[in-house]
């Protein structure tokens, strides 16, 4: 990755931040990254631990909040 790229990315993180600062829900958004993608996302809904079931009960939860995807690699 090159400098130029970098900057290009920390902009579109700003300017998604700024334009979502909140989730439908009221919760504060955040960016974050996985699987080399940076997506923003409602805090109300961080990444779940534990087991399989408990896990899909909160992707099942999460689907109504916000995410927005910011950077996808090329």
């Amino acid at each position: 990755m090159t400098r130029t790229n970098n900057t290009r990315i920390v902009a579109l993180i700003e300017r998604a931040e700024r334009e979502t600062p909140f989730c439908d829900c009221g919760e504060p958004m955040a960016a974050i990254a996985r699987d080399r993608q940076i997506w923003l996302h409602c805090t109300a809904h961080r990444s779940p631990s534990g087991g399989v079931i408990r896990r899909l009960l909160a992707t099942l939860a999460a689907a109504g909040h916000t995410q927005r995807l910011i950077v996808d690699p090329v």
